[in-house]
């Protein structure tokens, strides 16, 4: 039997464009590839300014994920600088990330891709109207609950970085690090993070 090939481009409900090519033999996946078309280009726009502006523009580019990018930049800072990152540092920016990571689950399950299972082409299934009970933008039972509880880690994060999105509070010279470095230092290590 003849190899049929599928093209899906772009994939729906993914952070960027990316495009699927799957080669079908017989029912049966043979080969695949993916390709990502999207070029944010953060190195383009820092070419040429002061190093710490990572910190600043590199969480503002995603509003969903603005954590990772703040944590790639410092820890990239870090590295040139032969920074010496305190543990308690350490320990925060890895909660920031945690904390981000748990809303964002939610938010993209029940934000966007529940959703599409509530379009008008799937009204055939005989789980269309369970998905549209449940799913539908705004009014979804499931969907408000998703996305009010999605609120809740962020909270975490405002603490630590005193906003999110768009936090930079990973600096190790005047951000969060260098004032639980010194919290560290007043109370021995026994208030702070275990």
């Amino acid at each position: 039997m003849a190899i049929e090939t599928l093209d899906i481009s772009p994939v729906g409900r993914v952070e960027g464009d990316l495009d699927v090519r799957v080669d079908i033999e017989n029912g049966r996946v043979v080969n695949a590839w993916t390709h990502a078309e999207l070029f944010r280009g953060f190195e383009v726009i820092l070419r040429g300014k002061d190093p710490q502006a990572g910190l600043i523009v590199t969480p503002r580019i995603c509003g969903i994920c603005g954590g990772s990018h703040l944590t790639c930049a410092s820890w990239a800072l870090d590295t040139a600088w032969e920074s010496e990152v305190p543990r308690n540092a350490i320990l925060a920016r890895n909660l920031g990330q945690i904390v981000e990571t748990i809303q964002s689950i939610p938010r993209y399950f029940y934000g966007l891709f529940a959703i599409d299972l509530t379009n008008k082409n799937y009204r055939r299934s005989r789980f269309y109207e369970e998905a549209v009970r449940r799913f539908a933008a705004y009014t979804g039972k499931s969907y408000e609950i998703g996305v009010t509880i999605s609120a809740k880690p962020v909270e975490i994060y405002a603490l630590l970085g005193g906003q999110w999105p768009h936090s930079s509070y990973m600096e190790i010279n005047w951000g969060i690090a260098y004032i639980v470095r010194i919290s560290q230092d007043r109370c021995n290590d026994s208030l702070i993070f275990p």
